[in-house]
């Protein structure tokens, strides 16, 4: 019976590999138009918060600082990865794409590349609203906020 209580059993016991307790944070990729200033933002806010540089990723567009390019940039990024830089393909959770409201003729055409969801996927989550099935778990299934499902059914009446 004092088995159970031996210093053996007790010291293989505090030996054994204990559970994490953190959660794990989604691996954000963030694309640039520029090279220089902002990647730099992008780092100094991920030093002032003290996020885990294997968290967020900052690049700049290789393509080019126009809007369509940079966009272009961040699906190919994606997609593809980048042996060089050590960027696995589909690594990431979240993927944006950040460039500048300018004079820009292709910023109207980045935003409608970088719209979140198709017009496929808009009229599937429409007909399951109209079902009355729970928003938040449609947002969460659809990988989009809240508010922008909210927009969605908006642009739709």
């Amino acid at each position: 019976m004092a088995r159970d209580n031996s210093p053996k059993a007790r010291q293989q016991k505090d030996l054994q590999r204990k559970q994490g307790q953190r959660a794990s944070h989604d691996r954000i990729l963030i694309v640039t138009e520029g090279s220089k200033t902002e990647p730099l933002y992008f780092q100094e806010i991920r030093a002032v918060y003290r996020l885990n540089t294997a968290s967020v990723e900052v690049r700049h567009s290789a393509h080019g600082p126009a809007p369509i390019q940079v966009v272009e940039y961040d699906h190919e990024l994606f997609l593809q990865g980048n042996r060089h830089n050590r960027i696995q393909p589909k690594a990431f959770e979240q993927v944006y794409a950040v460039f500048d409201r300018d004079e820009h003729p292709s910023y109207a055409a980045a935003l409608q590349e970088k719209k979140a969801l198709d017009d496929t996927q808009i009229a599937e989550l429409r007909r399951r609203v109209d079902a009355h099935e729970p928003k938040s778990a449609l947002a969460r299934e659809f990988g989009i906020s809240r508010a922008t499902l909210y927009e969605y059914l908006r642009a739709g009446n």
